[in-house]
């Protein structure tokens, strides 16, 4: 994911849905070097046909009825930044036409407007379909296929990387913003690790928001249930919360050395991919024993 963050080129984000496509997006985007412009997110599914255009390239005062000022478009709105089309293989066949005029560097102009702009965006697509199929089948120009899709990464289900989970949990609590309470531990985490988890980390964020304010854990999905939790004996008093933190810690330590050997233990880049400051990140490597 480094990589195409320091690259400028399209990226096309696989996965199903749920599993934090539009995470990753954002990711690659904030450590970009177009991370001081703008992120602007598209569902290109919800964008109708008839008013894809004024959707994208925005619109002039009077050039339809009910337009009662200039607006911008997406790409006004990404310009300099980053154009996020989620749900691409959405996207009409006259769509594509639009868009791969504006890829290609030939511009685009506003509805009912005459002078013709050249926006400075990179976009990132993402997808839950094989594109391939799609243009085997006719459903999507070969020639935008090819521009979109020069640097494709595909996010594996949260089922494949469950090791992920309390990362995740600790990252959804945070962003959130609930009071400090603690994570699930226990039978909680557990039973959290031992679930299939069909509608991946959407599903995993509905879940703590539930379990954060009602202090139940509860699996909602009719077609999947979590299996047994391995039986273990009953923990002595104050046994279930230090297993808990020695947990916690081992998931993080493994978590941050993996990330140090795939960047080469650059700890300013291993830092910015964290989220936090150089001299945390060193406190880190040293309690945490990494070496």
């Amino acid at each position: 994911m480094q990589q195409s963050a320091d690259m400028d080129a399209a990226v096309v984000i696989y996965g199903e849905s749920g599993t934090g496509k539009e995470l990753a997006a954002r990711h690659i985007h904030r450590l970009s070097p177009r991370s001081g412009g703008r992120f602007v997110p598209v569902n290109c599914g919800a964008v109708p046909e008839a008013i894809f255009e004024s959707e994208f390239f925005g619109y002039k005062k009077g050039a339809f009825s009910g337009a009662e000022k200039n607006t911008e478009g997406y790409l006004d709105v990404a310009d300099g930044g980053t154009l996020f089309l989620d749900e691409v293989g959405e996207i009409s066949l006259s769509g594509q036409v639009k868009l791969l005029r504006v890829i290609d560097g030939r511009g685009y102009t506003p509805v009912g407007g005459r002078r013709e702009k050249h926006p400075n965006l990179r976009i990132i697509a993402a997808t839950n379909k094989d594109l391939k199929k799609l243009v085997e089948n006719g459903d999507m120009r070969e020639d935008f296929f090819f521009r979109i899709h020069v640097f494709p990464i595909t996010m594996p289900p949260l089922r494949d990387r469950k090791e992920d989970i309390p990362i995740l949990i600790d990252w959804l609590i945070r962003s959130s913003g609930f009071p400090a309470a603690p994570p699930p531990g226990g039978d909680a985490l557990r039973r959290l690790l031992a679930y299939d988890w069909p509608g991946n980390v959407r599903e995993l964020q509905n879940i703590i928001h539930r379990y954060m304010s009602t202090r139940n854990l509860d699996f909602l999905s009719t077609n999947d249930r979590p299996a047994p939790a391995p039986a273990e004996d009953p923990p002595t008093p104050g046994q279930e919360a230090q297993t808990l933190r020695a947990a916690v810690h081992e998931f993080e330590r493994r978590y941050i050395r993996r990330i140090l050997d795939r960047h080469h233990w650059h700890r300013a880049k291993v830092a910015k991919i964290l989220g936090v400051d150089r001299r945390t990140l060193l406190r880190k490597i040293r309690t945490l024993g990494i070496d």
